[in-house]
């Protein structure tokens, strides 16, 4: 009974590690600014991103980005994210495919109002 649950413990351990605990070296920048040497990419979903848009960035949800990776000019990037474990997530993948992350920007979904950057 044991062995089992301890199977199970080791099964789901590495899946809370990706989402909840957070990625070494990534901090929030205030207000994204985007620079020829820095990429703006927003992983957040085609919902979030429409109600508070990030104009000079490249949207590409986090269920795309294992295909459309290849669509960001820059190996730095900022990631736009609207929560804590969209950022462990996209940072995790974005580092896999070989992307230097530089920080992330928090974009709660504020009542409707359109940033232009």
């Amino acid at each position: 009974m044991f062995i089992l649950l301890g199977v199970i413990v080791l099964l789901i351990l590495p899946m809370l590690y990706k989402r909840y605990v957070p990625v070494v070296g990534t901090e929030e920048i205030q207000g994204c600014h985007n620079n020829e040497n820095v990429s703006l990419v927003d992983v957040r979903d085609f919902h979030e991103a429409s109600r508070n848009p990030v104009s000079s960035a490249v949207h590409i949800p986090l269920p795309y980005l294992a295909r459309q990776h290849n669509e960001i000019s820059n190996k730095e990037v900022i990631v736009i994210v609207s929560d804590k474990v969209l950022l462990n997530l996209s940072v995790r993948q974005l580092k896999k495919y070989g992307f230097d992350v530089k920080g992330y920007c928090c974009k709660k979904n504020t009542i409707y109002s359109p940033l232009s950057i």
